[in-house]
């Protein structure tokens, strides 16, 4: 079919020509053409078209084939190219992602940090407020225990006081039977003066119990010489009812003496002595050792079971505490008394547990008034127990409230 229509489109082309080139001149015989046309049954309409087809345009050269494969191989190169590039920028881009994902985290951890460093620095400035609560509850807990410690001192006080008073009267009721089984004998006795407690009859620190507790005390030691003086007004006189007997010889002092060497040369023995000093305006009872080293000695202090607490007020070192048989502190103002007297020396004797025995001893003893706050005066030292006392010499005395050293802090000697 695509035969027969090229066959027929040259023969209308021929036919066609001389129409349209017009008539042109004849340089020759004219040939004739023959068709064979085959047999074709048309069904439709034929077209007959007089425009010539436009020319078909040139093939392709050599050249231009090799420059298009050349562009070609070009653009795979960049293609090429861009893929790397692209696939550079996707590592680029997971990379991004990653420092992205790690940024989100570091921001999270840093406002993790800065929530826990607001918190710190409130906890911080909270911390003042809690410790200043707690100095303030430690303070309550101290001055608690202060009061505490005060009451429980006066109490200890009161017993030391009550002990003391029990072994005074026993004292008193023993000396009082032998001197009564010498009345009874034929002597007179003169009336014992009232004994003067080891404790203060009216200590400033202690409460108005306190006060009413020694001033009972004070009216059963006025009983008690009241019932002496009595008893010997009653005493049957030698002149009565009895024949005259002959003088007898002189009669030993029965006391006060001024220290425990005027007693030791009456012949009294070691014991509770009574004592008023030259300079004293009543009567204070010691405890005079008439056995060790020839006698004589004022015992003014004796620690021996820690039964009495030496950590106690100025009114208490004044005044004395403590029991004259047992342990004890024969008091500043009696100290001071006696060795105003004259030349006192002092011996310190100590002993551990062990039996180990060591002596300190100075050639010269005296102690102050009390407006001079009892300053102590020492001698020369010799003994095996080490020179301890010395440095304290000529400075005051100290106790836990009243603070005369020369330390800045608060402190108490305890002799």
């Amino acid at each position: 079919m695509e035969t027969w229509s090229s066959v027929l489109v040259l023969l209308l082309l021929s036919l066609a020509r001389p129409i349209l080139s017009g008539p042109e001149p004849i340089t020759g015989p004219r040939c004739t053409y023959t068709f064979i046309l085959p047999q074709q049954k048309f069904t439709g309409a034929v077209c007959w078209s007089s425009v010539r087809p436009p020319p078909e345009p040139p093939g392709p050269n050599r050249s231009e084939v090799e420059e298009l494969h050349v562009q070609m191989s070009r653009q795979q190169a960049q293609m090429d190219e861009l893929r790397r590039l692209v696939e550079v920028d996707g590592a680029m881009v997971s990379e991004v992602k990653a420092l992205r994902k790690e940024s989100r985290n570091v921001n999270a951890r840093v406002t993790q940090l800065y929530t826990q460093l607001l918190h710190e620095i409130l906890q911080r400035r909270e911390r003042p407020v809690q410790t200043s609560l707690l100095s303030w509850r430690v303070a309550n807990a101290s001055a608690e225990a202060a009061r505490v410690a005060a009451s429980y001192h006066q109490l200890e006080g009161k017993y030391n006081a009550l002990a003391a008073l029990v072994n005074n009267q026993s004292a008193l009721i023993s000396r009082l039977e032998r001197e009564c089984q010498q009345g009874r004998a034929g002597r007179e006795v003169p009336p014992q003066p009232p004994l003067a407690p080891v404790v203060p009859h009216n200590p400033t620190s202690t409460s108005n119990e306190s006060r009413a507790h020694f001033d009972t005390i004070n009216d059963i030691q006025r009983d008690q010489t009241a019932s002496a003086q009595h008893w010997s007004d009653k005493a049957p006189s030698p002149l009565d009812d009895t024949p005259l007997l002959p003088a007898a010889g002189p009669t030993k002092s029965t006391g006060p003496w001024s220290d425990c060497q005027a007693a030791q040369q009456d012949g009294q023995p070691s014991g509770i002595i009574m004592l008023q000093p030259a300079h004293a305006q009543g009567i204070i009872q010691v405890w005079c050792d008439q056995e060790y080293d020839g006698g004589g000695w004022t015992v003014i202090q004796r620690r021996q079971d820690g039964s009495v607490n030496f950590f106690t007020t100025w009114q208490h070192y004044k005044n004395g505490f403590g029991n004259l048989e047992g342990e004890h502190w024969l008091g500043l103002e009696s100290i001071h008394l006696l060795t105003r007297q004259g030349s006192y020396m002092l011996r310190v004797l100590m002993e551990d547990w062990s039996g180990r025995q060591a002596q300190a001893e100075y050639n010269t003893f005296a102690l102050e008034p009390e407006s001079d706050f009892y300053r102590l005066q020492l001698g020369k030292y010799q003994g095996s127990a080490g020179d301890s006392l010395s440095w304290h010499n000529g400075r005051q005395f100290t106790t836990l409230d009243h603070d005369h050293d020369a330390y800045s802090g608060k402190k108490a000697l305890l002799p």
